[in-house]
């Protein structure tokens, strides 16, 4: 079994009780909400959101040379380019932060400029802020 120390076992993680491999299995680490699953959850959510009010998702994240519209609509024959903007204010971000001021007028341009490639009416733009609290959706026809 090989040499087993005498004495006090110091505590190698937050929960002494337990080995690091039986810690591990807790799922007490979490990995974090990073940007990109927080941007893709919000697109997700957008689309349900669009589908409830009568679209027809026609594509969702097309890339046009270095750039990407994040969702092609449609409804009563018209077809539109969606920017999604999400931002999270848990426990701990709580600045206020709006995904509204993410969409300037540079991206406005950039969204435009690739919307052109796709034969769109117009760009709409939905504003996603998850919260402790539950979800926030603002949807913004003819933004740009």
């Amino acid at each position: 079994m090989g040499h087993v120390p005498t004495g006090e076992v110091p505590a190698a993680c937050a929960r002494a009780d337990l080995s690091r491999r039986e810690y591990r299995r807790t799922g007490a680490r979490r990995s974090p909400l990073t940007a990109r699953r927080l941007g893709e959850l919000g697109e997700r959510v957008a689309a349900d959101y669009l589908i409830r009010r009568g679209f027809s998702i026609i594509d969702r994240n097309v890339r046009i040379g270095r750039g990407e519209i994040d969702l092609v609509v449609e409804r009563h024959g018209t077809r539109i380019a969606v920017e999604v903007k999400s931002t999270w204010l848990g426990e701990r971000n709580v600045d206020g932060k709006d995904p509204l001021d993410a969409f300037d007028e540079a991206k406005e341009m950039q969204v435009w400029s690739l919307a052109r490639h796709l034969d769109v009416r117009r760009v709409d733009l939905v504003a996603i802020t998850f919260g402790v609290e539950g979800v926030q959706i603002r949807w913004v026809p003819g933004v740009a």
